[in-house]
């Protein structure tokens, strides 16, 4: 297993081990290519990886992601590609998890999207690629997962996507753990700062990697099997581009990289901390730690007094930012939970598809309309779980798919009879097609009286009653509403005329009576 200098300490300590006797292999991969790709210097980073996957061929990949929802909106967008994916993660039920894993480990998916809880136990050994898709919290689990790429020893491929917003969410949450554990442990921070520094430092990525676990490795031994070796000139122009446009996003914040232990050696500093900018940072800004802001304080010199008041009114700005982002926290959690009508419009096709497919195979089942049907299953699915959130739906319609998979011809037709239906009142054949011509005339009851317009409708309703098998017949004339108020109207008077004359010839005492 993966064991850091810090774990193999305290296993011996654990143990009460004396002098033992410690067999270690290489950490090295040989075989696999590390690279990182900075998202603030990309459009959009799933349009980027989407292609990076088709350059690559059909080739089998995992995907971590720190958030469910990143999993899901991430497996969406790169199913409406053509690619063919899967999201993986705690918010799935057992069986989908399940059934996900398998359609993965049996070649059915390309892709799967998880969280950094998949991998643990699976040994797959043709996942050609590994991407992190958010920066990992310690150059361990980085590490141990990247490795899940070629252990077939075939060439794969390992691309974490490093963007600025995500290291400083990361640096917040990690903050806040620190605060509630112990405020004396930095533990979690220091561990981060190692994967900013491989992330932001211009070195040998391989070389980063296994040095955080105490092996000495010479850059030449690298042989160009990371980016940083293989295309150096690309590289530094990325990271100069990185320094420029998170300078002018966040004004006066500066990326400044510790390369050892040793934070008074003023040459340890990257060339990304310009010393001749003034040296205060707040803990909201690029500052990997209270250690580097210190130095770069003691640095800074006569500096840090001319600057002092823009850097408060600064620090108050970045202050206030974060307590309005926080007030509105849960309105954003509701807006990305919520299912968006892309979505709607993946998971139709989604189920066409497969809907498609088993109507092709099963054979006889002309009459199931495929597109009116895959809107109604889809339909149902965001009937049921459009409150519940994007999970919930997304799980519902993978269900689905999978019941679609495995369902017979009686099955399909008694779930989508509601459907079938439909289309035949819609869309009837030939022989039962009906004439809709108006009638000039409507017979009407001998006393040439129309009750009311509810036996109208009990008349028309029973009229209209056809069957398939018989032939065509002659539909009679729908009254229009003007039709309608006319005819009750004339009926209305009608009956007056009819009273008066009544009452004039009826006999005085029958008069009285009726009064």
């Amino acid at each position: 297993a993966t064991a850091a200098p810090k774990v193999q300490k305290d296993v011996i300590e654990s143990l009460s081990l004396r002098n033992p006797l410690v067999l270690k292999s290489s950490f090295n991969r040989p075989n696999i290519f590390y690279e990182v790709r900075y998202k603030d210097l990309i459009d959009n980073a799933y349009t980027d990886l989407c292609n990076l996957l088709k350059s690559c061929g059909n080739i089998c990949a995992i995907i971590y992601c720190l958030e469910r929802t990143t999993c899901d909106d991430l497996s969406v967008h790169l199913s409406s590609t053509g690619i063919s994916s899967a999201a993986y993660h705690a918010g799935l039920n057992s069986k989908l998890r399940s059934s996900v894993l398998d359609d993965w480990l049996s070649s059915k998916k390309q892709v799967i999207v998880a969280t950094v809880a998949f991998g643990m136990g699976i040994d797959k050994k043709d996942v050609r690629m590994v991407c992190h898709f958010n920066v990992p919290k310690t150059m361990e689990s980085f590490y141990q997962e990247s490795g899940r790429a070629g252990r077939d020893q075939l060439p794969s491929r390992s691309v974490l996507y490093y963007g600025v917003e995500d290291r400083k969410k990361m640096e917040f949450l990690l903050r806040n753990s620190e605060n509630k554990k112990s405020p004396s442990s930095k533990k979690p921070t220091s561990d981060f700062e190692q994967m900013v520094t491989y992330c932001e430092g211009s070195g040998c990525r391989r070389k980063m990697i296994l040095e955080s676990f105490g092996e000495e490795f010479p850059v030449r031994e690298c042989k160009k099997t990371c980016d940083a070796c293989k295309h150096p000139n690309q590289v530094a122009h990325c990271l100069e581009e990185l320094m420029t446009t998170s300078s002018r996003r966040h004004n006066s914040s500066r990326i400044f990289i510790n390369s050892s232990n040793d934070k008074t050696n003023e040459g340890q500093y990257s060339e990304f901390w310009n010393r001749n900018e003034d040296g205060s940072n707040s803990d909201e800004e690029i500052s990997d730690s209270d250690d580097d802001t210190e130095a770069a304080r003691s640095l800074a010199g006569p500096k840090l007094s001319k600057k002092l008041g823009l850097d408060e009114k600064l620090v108050l700005l970045e202050r206030a930012e974060e307590k309005y982002n926080e007030m509105n926290k849960q309105v954003k959690k509701s807006e990305k939970n919520a299912i968006s009508e892309a979505l709607r419009e993946s998971s139709k096709q989604r189920l066409l598809d497969e809907l498609s497919r088993v109507l092709q195979l099963l054979g006889g089942l002309e009459e199931i309309d495929s597109q009116k049907s895959s809107e109604f299953l889809e339909s149902e699915c965001y009937r049921k779980y459009s409150k519940a959130g994007k999970s919930f739906y997304y799980s519902q319609i993978a269900s689905t798919v999978r019941w679609l998979g495995t369902s017979s011809k009686d099955e399909l037709m008694t779930r989508l009879s509601v459907v079938v239906s439909l289309v035949r009142e819609e869309e009837p054949s030939g022989d039962s097609m009906l004439v809709t011509e108006p009638a000039d005339n409507i017979e009407e009851e001998e006393d040439g009286k129309i009750n009311t317009a509810e036996s109208e409708v009990d008349e028309l309703t029973q009229q209209v009653v056809v069957s398939p098998s018989r032939s065509p017949i002659r539909l009679p004339h729908i009254p229009s509403f003007s039709e309608f108020v006319n005819r009750r109207k004339m009926k209305h008077n009608t009956s007056l005329d009819n009273s008066c004359e009544d009452f004039d010839d009826k006999k005085p005492a029958k008069i009285m009576k009726l009064q």
